[in-house]
């Protein structure tokens, strides 16, 4: 069969693979064959209960198999996946809700609560499918739903497809600068654009067992689902507290024989951090992708020198890119001090580094990233204010529908011709007269011996009549602040040190694993 939908990847591994374990939990297996039949079953069911070609369904699961069920069987039914997240609080899965209007909403029994409370600030609120036992769910909660019992009485044949590449597959919602949570749209396209090169760049094949450890509502996981369900091989869901547990997480890698893994660098980061890491542990897993935010150089160092054998890639790629778009291999053990480059544009994707002035900036020059090609998304749902301001015509083509992403992203082109990440646009500040990025002493920071992790604001006054640059620590027992910042000042510029210092057990990250900014500036 063709592969022009991304749920063909599932229907030609079951034809090869049917009895081969396609996802598994520490609880639960699951072969091709009950997935395709899972997901068709529940395919049917959406398409008899009115869910009509590129509909939006959203799913709110805890982390199980269900949760590939529910995406395949979304896909199935021509329509778009929206995954919500659990234990967001409940305004912002209403603000999505209410944006995408779905049809359906799947849940299982114990995240029908939170899916009770959204859709009961919702007008003509979505038909509730339950993934679970009737008698197992809480019956005072909701008046209506279809449950499990009802989902199995539907055919496992395959549904008819209708959608064409072009289509949407699902719509992921990141935070949005004014606070609103906002839709990004891929399609079939942009994910088989991505996946494509991805099992040809690391060469993944069906001996292969794919260890998941991002959030379904987190762009990571496209790598995840579609890279093993396209080539036969396994994906592995670690739970949610496995990843608190280092010891948990390596054992059930060690278990189920995880052999790719696609981390955030805040992870890979913590097993380090928990003294985690053991040279005589995790042998089969070969490849670690590691990104989503700056994993720094002392950490990968580490790393690199327990398990010399493994193979690391610095992976670089924004959401409404669909991935990964540039990657870069490490090939050998980098000094502490040495900014790891986000490498190179993967195969049909280009990049461009904008001036100001929009030209393009030269070897050594920094400027914004900007993406084109055949993984970049059609925009953001149901808002155009906001994908006007940020897909925006090439400015070096002579073809008008020609569309670039701005990323937001600062980076320079090296001589070896490699990109380098510098910092967020929007965490440069003005500061005694100087333009200074903000990662940029963080880095310094962190190549401290007694800092383990490090965040640094701009504090401003509600007058604006008091700034000072402030930095957040986690530091070894027994750091001093006042050292540190000794240190610092032979690093970087002595504008550039901070003039206050906050000590803190774990700075603040999102649900994504990054440095929650926002967090910080309040606190101060």
């Amino acid at each position: 069969m063709p592969e022009y939908l991304v749920q063909h990847y599932l229907d030609n591994s079951r034809k090869i693979f049917p009895e081969k374990d396609a996802v598994t939990t520490p609880s639960k297996k699951s072969s091709y064959e009950q997935l395709y039949t899972l997901s068709n079953k529940l395919g049917n069911c959406l398409i008899a209960n009115h869910v009509a070609r590129q509909d939006r369904v959203c799913f709110c699961l805890t982390r199980s198999s269900k949760c590939i069920t529910a995406i395949f069987g979304i896909l199935k039914a021509d329509a778009i996946y929206v995954p919500i997240d659990f234990k967001s609080p409940s305004e912002r899965n209403i603000q999505i809700i209410k944006d995408c209007k779905p049809s359906c909403l799947i849940c299982d029994g114990e995240t029908l609560p939170k899916i009770v409370e959204a859709i009961s600030h919702v007008h003509n609120p979505p038909k509730v499918i339950v993934l679970a036992d009737g008698r197992d769910v809480q019956k005072s909660l909701i008046d209506s739903f279809i449950c499990q019992e009802e989902i199995d009485q539907y055919p496992d044949i395959q549904p008819e497809y209708n959608n064409l590449d072009k289509d949407i597959a699902y719509i992921l919602y990141t935070s949005g600068s004014t606070g609103s949570p906002k839709g990004v749209m891929i399609s079939h396209l942009n994910i088989m654009n991505y996946i494509n090169w991805a099992v040809e760049c690391f060469e993944i094949t069906q001996e292969d067992s794919i260890l998941n450890t991002a959030p379904f509502h987190f762009d990571m996981s496209t790598f995840d689902i579609f890279c093993s369900l396209k080539t036969g091989a396994t994906l592995c869901i670690a739970p949610q507290n496995y990843l608190l547990f280092p010891n948990k997480l390596l054992t059930y890698i060690e278990k189920e024989r995880v052999t790719i893994w696609k981390g955030i660098s805040s992870l890979l980061m913590y097993l380090v951090l928990t003294g985690s890491l053991q040279n005589d542990r995790i042998p089969m897993l070969k490849k670690i992708l590691f990104g989503g935010e700056v994993l720094h150089t002392k950490y990968l160092v580490e790393w690199m020198n327990i398990f010399p054998e493994k193979l690391f890639y610095n992976v670089y790629g924004p959401t409404e890119a669909t991935g990964i778009s540039t990657y870069y291999p490490v090939e050998k053990i980098p000094s502490s001090h040495e900014s790891v480059p986000i490498g190179k544009p993967c195969t049909n994707t280009e990049v461009l580094l904008l001036k100001n002035d929009k030209s393009i900036a030269q070897l050594g020059e920094v400027g914004e990233l900007c993406i084109r090609g055949s993984s970049l998304s059609r925009g953001y749902w149901n808002d155009q204010a906001k994908t006007d301001r940020s897909y925006v015509p090439n400015p070096v083509s002579k073809i008008p529908s020609d569309t670039i992403y701005r990323t937001g992203d600062l980076a320079l082109l090296r001589a070896d011709g490699n990109y380098e990440f510098i910092g967020r646009k929007d965490d440069q500040v003005k500061w005694m007269g100087h333009r200074i990025q903000l990662g940029e002493i963080e880095t310094a920071l962190l190549s401290v011996k007694e800092v383990k992790n490090a965040a640094v604001i701009l504090s401003e006054s509600e007058d604006l009549k008091s700034r000072e640059l402030v930095a957040f620590l986690e530091v070894e027992d027994g750091g001093d602040a006042s050292m540190i910042m000794t240190e610092l000042e032979l690093k970087v510029p002595r504008y550039m040190v901070p003039t206050r210092n906050v000590l803190t057990q774990c700075i603040p990250r999102t649900s994504r694993g990054k440095i929650d900014r926002q967090k910080l500036i309040n606190y101060v």
